[in-house]
């Protein structure tokens, strides 16, 4: 694959990919998974090189899936699936906050940037989409649940972060341990 020209190196990362979504078509196995594979299977300057030439195709593709998505969703589906979905954003929206929030603090991030890093990490979850619509035959209530799972998380993130001079007092221990002076 390590080849000089750019065209062959993006012709040969989409026949690659296309070979190996064939082959996990035959064998009833999702071609987002074959497709995945192959991005893991690719490294070093190859996979840098192909990172940069797949990017604007993986922009335009990533908009037409959503579009699709958003096509395939039945409005009256939402009422049903609201509070599983509200259940799950808020679940989630904490635990993934704390993980933020943690990870900044072990990397030395005052408390401000340790409350971006959790808020930050809210919004995350496309790949429940893409989950949801590899799922969608299997069971069709996946689709409207991770659409409005991430329509919520969506909100909630850049929500708490627009908010995080009033929030962080709140969280940061140092500050309300430590006496006025």
């Amino acid at each position: 694959m390590n080849v000089e020209s750019d065209e062959a190196l993006l012709l040969g990362v989409l026949g690659l990919v296309l070979l190996v979504a064939g082959i996990a078509d035959l064998l009833k196995v999702s071609a987002a998974i074959g497709a995945f594979l192959v991005g893991i299977a690719l490294s070093g300057e190859v996979a840098d090189r192909a990172r940069h030439q797949v990017e604007p195709l993986r922009n335009l593709f990533a908009a037409v899936f959503f579009v699709f998505f958003g096509l395939q969703l039945n409005l009256s589906s939402v009422p049903g699936v609201l509070l599983p979905a509200t259940l799950l954003a808020l679940v989630t929206s904490v635990t993934k906050f704390i993980v933020g929030w943690r990870g900044a603090a072990r990397a030395g991030v005052q408390a401000r940037g340790r409350f971006r890093a959790g808020t930050t990490l809210i919004p995350r979850g496309e790949f429940s989409i893409l989950i949801a619509g590899l799922g969608l035959g299997i069971a069709p209530s996946l689709g409207p649940l991770a659409a409005v799972y991430v329509l919520l998380t969506a909100m909630i993130g850049p929500v708490l972060t627009r908010f995080d001079a009033q929030l962080v007092p709140l969280l940061d221990r140092k500050k309300q341990a430590t006496p006025a002076g």
